[in-house]
Protein backbone atom coordinates (compact mmCIF):
# COMPACT_ATOMS: atom_id res chain seq x y z
CA UNK A 1 0.00 0.00 0.00
CA UNK A 2 1.32 3.31 -1.16
CA UNK A 3 1.75 5.59 2.13
CA UNK A 4 1.50 8.61 0.71
CA UNK A 5 -2.53 7.52 -0.10
CA UNK A 6 -2.53 6.12 3.71
CA UNK A 7 -4.08 8.61 6.16
CA UNK A 8 -2.32 7.14 8.82
CA UNK A 9 1.31 6.97 7.18
CA UNK A 10 1.02 10.12 6.76
CA UNK A 11 0.50 11.32 10.19
CA UNK A 12 3.40 9.01 11.38
CA UNK A 13 5.79 10.50 8.71
CA UNK A 14 4.77 14.30 9.81
CA UNK A 15 5.38 13.65 13.25
CA UNK A 16 8.63 12.11 12.14
CA UNK A 17 9.63 14.92 10.36
CA UNK A 18 8.57 17.75 13.50
CA UNK A 19 11.02 14.94 15.64
CA UNK A 20 13.75 15.80 13.47
CA UNK A 21 13.41 19.75 13.50
CA UNK A 22 13.99 20.25 17.26
CA UNK A 23 17.48 21.09 18.11
CA UNK A 24 19.20 19.02 20.70
CA UNK A 25 19.66 21.60 23.16
CA UNK A 26 16.10 22.73 23.01
CA UNK A 27 15.88 19.51 24.40
CA UNK A 28 18.18 18.32 26.34
CA UNK A 29 19.41 21.97 27.46
CA UNK A 30 21.97 24.60 26.80
CA UNK A 31 25.34 23.56 27.88
CA UNK A 32 25.37 24.50 31.87
CA UNK A 33 22.55 23.39 32.54
CA UNK A 34 21.23 20.51 34.88
CA UNK A 35 20.29 18.07 31.78
CA UNK A 36 22.06 15.50 30.48
CA UNK A 37 23.40 15.10 27.10
CA UNK A 38 22.32 11.44 26.56
CA UNK A 39 18.96 10.45 26.63
CA UNK A 40 17.21 9.18 29.33
CA UNK A 41 17.29 5.06 29.82
CA UNK A 42 14.11 3.57 28.14
CA UNK A 43 15.05 3.94 24.57
CA UNK A 44 13.30 5.88 21.70
CA UNK A 45 10.19 6.08 23.19
CA UNK A 46 11.66 7.34 26.42
CA UNK A 47 13.48 9.84 23.67
CA UNK A 48 10.08 10.88 22.14
CA UNK A 49 8.04 11.02 25.54
CA UNK A 50 11.01 14.06 26.56
CA UNK A 51 10.27 15.67 23.65
CA UNK A 52 6.48 16.02 23.88
CA UNK A 53 6.65 17.18 27.07
CA UNK A 54 9.27 20.34 26.92
CA UNK A 55 7.14 21.15 24.00
CA UNK A 56 4.43 20.88 25.67
CA UNK A 57 5.21 23.11 28.90
CA UNK A 58 8.42 24.90 28.43
CA UNK A 59 7.87 27.34 31.59
CA UNK A 60 8.68 23.61 33.63
CA UNK A 61 12.67 24.29 32.46
CA UNK A 62 12.39 27.82 33.75
CA UNK A 63 10.75 27.08 36.91
CA UNK A 64 13.56 24.21 37.43
CA UNK A 65 16.39 27.03 36.58
CA UNK A 66 14.83 29.99 38.99
CA UNK A 67 14.80 26.59 41.94
CA UNK A 68 18.65 25.88 40.90
CA UNK A 69 19.80 29.46 41.62
CA UNK A 70 17.68 29.89 44.72
CA UNK A 71 19.41 27.04 45.70
CA UNK A 72 22.89 28.19 45.03
CA UNK A 73 21.78 31.44 46.40
CA UNK A 74 20.82 29.82 49.83
CA UNK A 75 23.80 27.59 50.07
CA UNK A 76 26.11 30.58 49.46
CA UNK A 77 24.21 32.22 52.02
CA UNK A 78 24.53 29.21 54.51
CA UNK A 79 28.30 29.13 54.00
CA UNK A 80 29.21 32.83 54.39
CA UNK A 81 26.92 32.29 57.66
CA UNK A 82 28.68 29.34 58.77
CA UNK A 83 32.27 31.54 58.25
CA UNK A 84 30.95 34.57 60.16
CA UNK A 85 29.37 32.24 62.73
CA UNK A 86 33.41 30.30 63.00
CA UNK A 87 34.67 34.12 63.02
CA UNK A 88 33.13 35.15 66.28
CA UNK A 89 33.64 31.93 67.81
CA UNK A 90 37.51 32.21 66.79
CA UNK A 91 37.50 35.80 68.13
CA UNK A 92 35.65 35.21 71.37
CA UNK A 93 38.47 32.09 72.13
CA UNK A 94 41.40 34.44 71.21
CA UNK A 95 39.98 37.02 73.04
CA UNK A 96 39.60 35.47 76.35
CA UNK A 97 43.11 33.99 75.51
CA UNK A 98 44.13 37.23 75.68
CA UNK A 99 42.35 38.25 79.04
CA UNK A 100 44.13 35.16 80.40
CA UNK A 101 47.51 35.99 79.40
CA UNK A 102 46.83 39.84 80.73
CA UNK A 103 45.67 38.68 84.06
CA UNK A 104 48.12 36.50 84.37
CA UNK A 105 51.42 39.05 83.75
CA UNK A 106 49.35 41.31 85.69
CA UNK A 107 49.96 38.75 88.37
CA UNK A 108 53.18 38.07 87.94
CA UNK A 109 53.82 42.33 87.59
CA UNK A 110 52.10 42.53 90.69
CA UNK A 111 54.27 40.14 92.48
CA UNK A 112 57.45 41.47 91.24
CA UNK A 113 56.56 44.69 92.56
CA UNK A 114 55.52 43.86 95.98
CA UNK A 115 58.62 41.54 96.44
CA UNK A 116 60.92 44.36 94.97
CA UNK A 117 59.73 47.37 96.78
CA UNK A 118 59.79 45.29 100.40
CA UNK A 119 63.14 44.20 99.50
CA UNK A 120 64.08 48.30 98.41
CA UNK A 121 62.64 49.13 102.02
CA UNK A 122 63.71 46.40 103.77
CA UNK A 123 60.72 45.32 105.08
CA UNK A 124 61.04 42.31 107.47
CA UNK A 125 65.16 42.06 107.08
CA UNK A 126 67.29 41.56 110.42
CA UNK A 127 70.09 43.44 110.88
CA UNK A 128 73.10 41.44 110.70
CA UNK A 129 76.29 43.22 110.01
CA UNK A 130 78.44 41.69 106.68
CA UNK A 131 81.49 42.62 104.76
CA UNK A 132 81.10 42.96 101.29
CA UNK A 133 84.05 43.84 98.46
CA UNK A 134 83.26 45.83 95.84
CA UNK A 135 85.93 45.93 92.75
CA UNK A 136 87.19 48.79 90.47
CA UNK A 137 84.44 50.26 87.92
CA UNK A 138 81.65 47.96 89.95
CA UNK A 139 78.68 48.09 87.84
CA UNK A 140 75.11 47.94 89.43
CA UNK A 141 74.45 44.31 88.27
CA UNK A 142 78.35 43.19 89.78
CA UNK A 143 77.37 45.05 92.85
CA UNK A 144 73.82 43.84 93.27
CA UNK A 145 75.09 40.09 92.60
CA UNK A 146 77.82 40.77 95.52
CA UNK A 147 74.86 42.03 97.89
CA UNK A 148 72.89 39.12 96.91
CA UNK A 149 75.55 36.85 97.74
CA UNK A 150 76.09 38.41 101.38
CA UNK A 151 72.75 38.42 102.14
CA UNK A 152 71.79 42.21 102.03
CA UNK A 153 69.71 42.24 98.95
CA UNK A 154 67.01 39.38 98.08
CA UNK A 155 66.32 40.86 94.21
CA UNK A 156 69.70 41.66 92.21
CA UNK A 157 67.38 43.25 89.45
CA UNK A 158 65.32 45.06 91.36
CA UNK A 159 68.11 47.16 92.96
CA UNK A 160 70.17 47.44 89.45
CA UNK A 161 67.10 48.60 88.44
CA UNK A 162 66.83 51.21 91.15
CA UNK A 163 70.56 51.82 91.09
CA UNK A 164 70.57 52.90 87.36
CA UNK A 165 67.19 55.13 88.16
CA UNK A 166 68.89 56.83 90.99
CA UNK A 167 72.09 57.74 88.66
CA UNK A 168 74.15 55.02 91.33
CA UNK A 169 75.84 53.26 88.28
CA UNK A 170 79.46 53.78 88.22
CA UNK A 171 79.57 55.70 91.32
CA UNK A 172 80.46 52.98 94.21
CA UNK A 173 83.58 53.11 95.66
CA UNK A 174 85.67 49.92 95.26
CA UNK A 175 87.05 48.51 98.96
CA UNK A 176 86.00 46.41 101.85
CA UNK A 177 83.05 47.86 103.40
CA UNK A 178 81.18 46.52 106.63
CA UNK A 179 77.05 47.36 106.06
CA UNK A 180 74.16 45.79 108.08
CA UNK A 181 71.70 43.76 106.43
CA UNK A 182 68.53 45.77 107.19
CA UNK A 183 69.23 48.63 105.38
CA UNK A 184 67.10 49.81 102.27
CA UNK A 185 68.74 50.33 98.81
CA UNK A 186 69.22 54.09 99.52
CA UNK A 187 71.42 53.67 102.45
CA UNK A 188 73.04 50.71 100.93
CA UNK A 189 74.07 53.07 97.95
CA UNK A 190 75.52 56.20 100.30
CA UNK A 191 77.44 53.82 102.04
CA UNK A 192 78.93 51.88 98.96
CA UNK A 193 79.95 55.56 97.77
CA UNK A 194 81.84 57.00 100.93
CA UNK A 195 84.87 55.50 102.32
CA UNK A 196 83.16 55.81 105.91
CA UNK A 197 82.32 52.56 106.20
CA UNK A 198 85.43 50.94 104.53
CA UNK A 199 87.16 48.40 106.81
CA UNK A 200 90.31 47.77 104.30
CA UNK A 201 92.69 50.58 105.89
CA UNK A 202 95.93 50.59 105.33
CA UNK A 203 98.32 52.09 107.78
CA UNK A 204 101.82 53.29 106.08
CA UNK A 205 104.80 55.02 108.20
CA UNK A 206 106.55 57.39 106.15
CA UNK A 207 110.03 57.78 107.86
CA UNK A 208 111.86 61.17 107.77
CA UNK A 209 114.05 61.62 104.87
CA UNK A 210 111.85 59.75 102.15
CA UNK A 211 112.29 60.52 99.01
CA UNK A 212 109.18 60.50 96.44
CA UNK A 213 110.75 57.40 94.60
CA UNK A 214 111.16 55.78 98.05
CA UNK A 215 107.35 56.59 98.77
CA UNK A 216 106.29 55.20 95.63
CA UNK A 217 107.70 51.88 96.21
CA UNK A 218 106.58 51.72 99.69
CA UNK A 219 102.45 52.61 98.66
CA UNK A 220 102.97 49.79 95.56
CA UNK A 221 104.42 46.94 98.15
CA UNK A 222 101.61 48.13 100.93
CA UNK A 223 98.67 48.14 97.63
CA UNK A 224 97.68 51.66 98.53
CA UNK A 225 98.40 52.76 95.29
CA UNK A 226 100.72 51.78 92.19
CA UNK A 227 104.25 53.44 92.08
CA UNK A 228 103.86 54.79 88.48
CA UNK A 229 100.54 56.23 89.26
CA UNK A 230 102.34 58.01 92.16
CA UNK A 231 104.98 59.63 90.84
CA UNK A 232 102.70 60.73 87.66
CA UNK A 233 100.64 62.61 90.29
CA UNK A 234 103.36 63.87 91.98
CA UNK A 235 104.58 65.74 89.30
CA UNK A 236 101.42 66.91 88.25
CA UNK A 237 99.73 70.50 88.43
CA UNK A 238 96.62 69.17 89.94
CA UNK A 239 97.33 70.53 93.15
CA UNK A 240 99.20 74.41 92.30
CA UNK A 241 95.72 75.83 93.31
CA UNK A 242 94.90 74.18 96.21
CA UNK A 243 97.70 74.54 98.39
CA UNK A 244 99.87 77.59 98.91
CA UNK A 245 102.78 76.02 99.81
CA UNK A 246 103.55 75.28 96.49
CA UNK A 247 102.10 77.89 94.94
CA UNK A 248 105.25 79.63 94.99
CA UNK A 249 106.99 76.36 93.00
CA UNK A 250 108.34 78.39 89.31
CA UNK A 251 111.21 76.27 88.08
CA UNK A 252 109.10 72.78 88.27
CA UNK A 253 110.22 71.96 85.29
CA UNK A 254 114.00 71.77 86.52
CA UNK A 255 113.09 69.80 89.41
CA UNK A 256 112.59 65.61 89.15
CA UNK A 257 110.26 65.66 91.63
CA UNK A 258 107.87 68.74 91.35
CA UNK A 259 106.41 68.22 94.67
CA UNK A 260 109.39 66.29 96.57
CA UNK A 261 109.82 68.44 99.92
CA UNK A 262 106.15 68.62 100.94
CA UNK A 263 105.12 65.11 101.49
CA UNK A 264 105.28 65.24 104.94
CA UNK A 265 106.39 62.06 106.56
CA UNK A 266 103.66 60.74 109.25
CA UNK A 267 102.14 57.88 109.82
CA UNK A 268 98.92 57.71 107.70
CA UNK A 269 96.10 55.57 107.22
CA UNK A 270 95.18 55.09 103.32
CA UNK A 271 92.91 52.29 101.81
CA UNK A 272 93.66 49.51 99.78
CA UNK A 273 94.10 50.77 95.71
CA UNK A 274 93.13 54.31 96.40
CA UNK A 275 93.59 57.06 93.85
CA UNK A 276 96.88 57.94 94.22
CA UNK A 277 95.69 61.62 94.00
CA UNK A 278 93.89 61.19 97.18
CA UNK A 279 97.08 59.89 98.68
CA UNK A 280 99.39 62.93 97.08
CA UNK A 281 96.64 65.16 98.88
CA UNK A 282 96.25 63.54 102.40
CA UNK A 283 100.35 64.06 102.43
CA UNK A 284 100.48 67.68 101.29
CA UNK A 285 97.21 68.69 103.45
CA UNK A 286 99.41 67.21 106.38
CA UNK A 287 102.91 69.60 105.11
CA UNK A 288 100.51 72.63 105.24
CA UNK A 289 99.61 71.96 108.34
CA UNK A 290 102.61 71.67 109.80
CA UNK A 291 104.18 74.85 107.73
CA UNK A 292 102.41 77.37 109.88
CA UNK A 293 101.98 81.32 109.61
CA UNK A 294 105.19 81.33 112.10
CA UNK A 295 107.26 78.90 110.22
CA UNK A 296 106.51 81.22 106.53
CA UNK A 297 107.32 84.24 108.57
CA UNK A 298 110.60 83.31 110.08
CA UNK A 299 111.30 82.46 106.83
CA UNK A 300 110.69 86.01 104.91
CA UNK A 301 112.50 87.18 108.13
CA UNK A 302 115.98 85.46 106.87
CA UNK A 303 114.90 86.83 103.85
CA UNK A 304 114.83 83.14 102.29
CA UNK A 305 111.25 81.64 100.62
CA UNK A 306 109.52 78.71 102.31
CA UNK A 307 110.84 76.41 99.39
CA UNK A 308 114.44 77.39 99.32
CA UNK A 309 113.91 76.47 103.78
CA UNK A 310 112.46 73.33 102.94
CA UNK A 311 115.57 72.73 100.30
CA UNK A 312 117.66 73.25 102.98
CA UNK A 313 116.11 71.36 105.59
CA UNK A 314 116.07 67.97 103.09
CA UNK A 315 119.52 68.85 102.69
CA UNK A 316 120.09 68.98 106.74
CA UNK A 317 117.60 65.69 107.32
CA UNK A 318 119.97 63.98 104.69
CA UNK A 319 123.28 64.34 106.53
CA UNK A 320 122.89 65.11 109.99
CA UNK A 321 123.41 62.15 112.12
CA UNK A 322 120.63 63.02 114.48
CA UNK A 323 118.49 65.90 116.17
CA UNK A 324 121.30 67.63 117.93
CA UNK A 325 123.41 67.52 114.65
CA UNK A 326 121.07 68.68 112.42
CA UNK A 327 121.63 72.53 113.83
CA UNK A 328 125.26 72.26 113.04
CA UNK A 329 124.94 71.01 110.29
CA UNK A 330 122.61 73.61 108.93
CA UNK A 331 125.13 76.12 110.19
CA UNK A 332 127.42 74.58 108.31
CA UNK A 333 125.46 75.03 104.81
CA UNK A 334 123.86 78.73 105.87
CA UNK A 335 127.65 80.07 106.54
CA UNK A 336 128.75 78.31 103.49
CA UNK A 337 125.95 80.53 101.48
CA UNK A 338 126.67 83.73 103.49
CA UNK A 339 130.37 83.52 101.88
CA UNK A 340 130.45 85.41 98.61
CA UNK A 341 133.53 82.94 98.02
CA UNK A 342 132.85 80.78 94.84
CA UNK A 343 134.48 77.43 95.96
CA UNK A 344 132.32 77.75 99.53
CA UNK A 345 129.51 78.51 97.49
CA UNK A 346 129.25 75.17 96.01
CA UNK A 347 127.44 73.00 99.25
CA UNK A 348 129.34 69.65 98.44
CA UNK A 349 126.59 67.52 99.64
CA UNK A 350 126.95 64.09 99.17
CA UNK A 351 123.30 62.98 99.26
CA UNK A 352 122.86 65.19 95.97
CA UNK A 353 125.42 63.75 94.02
CA UNK A 354 123.25 61.30 92.26
CA UNK A 355 119.50 62.50 93.42
CA UNK A 356 117.08 61.47 92.74
CA UNK A 357 118.97 58.45 93.36
CA UNK A 358 120.55 57.54 96.60
CA UNK A 359 123.73 56.10 95.66
CA UNK A 360 125.79 55.17 92.42
CA UNK A 361 124.66 51.85 92.73
CA UNK A 362 121.06 52.94 92.30
CA UNK A 363 121.65 54.70 89.27
CA UNK A 364 120.32 52.41 86.37
CA UNK A 365 123.45 50.79 84.87
CA UNK A 366 122.48 51.79 80.76
CA UNK A 367 123.45 55.48 82.63
CA UNK A 368 125.81 55.06 85.67
CA UNK A 369 128.88 55.86 83.96
CA UNK A 370 128.02 59.21 82.71
CA UNK A 371 124.99 60.11 85.18
CA UNK A 372 125.33 63.75 86.41
CA UNK A 373 122.36 65.07 88.27
CA UNK A 374 121.33 68.66 88.29
CA UNK A 375 121.29 68.65 91.66
CA UNK A 376 125.01 68.06 92.22
CA UNK A 377 126.06 70.77 94.76
CA UNK A 378 129.53 69.72 94.01
CA UNK A 379 129.55 71.41 90.24
CA UNK A 380 126.94 74.16 91.09
CA UNK A 381 126.82 76.89 93.32
CA UNK A 382 123.68 77.56 96.37
CA UNK A 383 121.03 75.58 97.14
CA UNK A 384 119.62 72.88 94.45
CA UNK A 385 116.41 73.77 92.28
CA UNK A 386 114.58 71.90 95.37
CA UNK A 387 114.20 69.26 98.03
CA UNK A 388 116.16 66.31 97.71
CA UNK A 389 114.12 64.36 100.35
CA UNK A 390 111.05 65.03 102.75
CA UNK A 391 112.22 66.50 105.70
CA UNK A 392 110.54 66.49 109.09
CA UNK A 393 109.79 68.95 111.58
CA UNK A 394 113.34 68.96 113.35
CA UNK A 395 115.03 69.54 110.16
CA UNK A 396 112.70 72.58 109.48
CA UNK A 397 113.52 73.96 112.64
CA UNK A 398 116.89 73.59 112.18
CA UNK A 399 117.04 75.23 108.47
CA UNK A 400 115.60 78.43 110.78
CA UNK A 401 117.53 78.17 113.17
CA UNK A 402 120.99 77.47 112.87
CA UNK A 403 123.17 76.99 115.46
CA UNK A 404 125.76 79.67 116.20
CA UNK A 405 128.96 78.34 114.60
CA UNK A 406 131.36 79.52 112.20
CA UNK A 407 132.14 75.77 110.75
CA UNK A 408 132.60 75.59 106.93
CA UNK A 409 132.89 71.74 106.75
CA UNK A 410 131.54 68.21 108.44
CA UNK A 411 132.02 64.78 108.10
CA UNK A 412 130.84 61.88 109.63
CA UNK A 413 132.35 58.77 110.20
CA UNK A 414 130.26 55.15 109.82
CA UNK A 415 129.20 54.88 112.85
CA UNK A 416 127.42 58.46 112.45
CA UNK A 417 129.96 60.49 114.67
CA UNK A 418 130.35 63.85 113.66
CA UNK A 419 133.35 66.18 112.56
CA UNK A 420 133.42 69.83 112.19
CA UNK A 421 136.06 72.21 110.74
CA UNK A 422 136.72 75.77 109.96
CA UNK A 423 139.36 75.21 107.55
CA UNK A 424 139.45 73.23 104.59
CA UNK A 425 142.80 71.83 105.82
CA UNK A 426 141.42 70.14 109.26
CA UNK A 427 138.69 69.12 107.00
CA UNK A 428 141.27 66.93 105.13
CA UNK A 429 142.24 66.09 108.61
CA UNK A 430 138.97 65.13 109.67
CA UNK A 431 138.25 63.29 106.77
CA UNK A 432 141.39 60.76 107.67
CA UNK A 433 139.85 60.52 111.20
CA UNK A 434 136.75 59.40 110.33
CA UNK A 435 138.11 56.79 108.14
CA UNK A 436 136.88 58.90 104.91
CA UNK A 437 140.78 58.89 103.09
Amino acid sequence: MNDDRDPKGYHQKRVQNFKLNIKDEDFYGAPGENFSSDPPDGGEDARNQNVLNSYSDPRAAREAKLSQSEAAIRAERAHQARNLEKGRKNKNFFRFFWIIMVLFISVLLAQYMITGINDMLAIGKEKVSVTVEIPKKATSAQVADILKDAGVIRDTNFFALYSRLTKADGSYTNGSYKIDTNLDYQAIITTLQSNLNRIDTIKVTLKEGMNVSEMAALFEKQNVCSAKDFLAAVNSNDFDSSFEIIKAISNGKDRYYKLEGYLFPDTYDFYKDEDPKQVVKKLLNNCSKKLTKQIQDQATAKNMSLDQVMTLASMIQAEAADKEDMYKVSSVFLNRLAKNEGDLQRLRSDPTTYYPYRTKDAVPSNLRSTYKSRYDTYTIKGLPPGPICNPGMDAIDAALNPANTNYLYFCHDKNGKAYYATTNAKHEANLRKAGLK
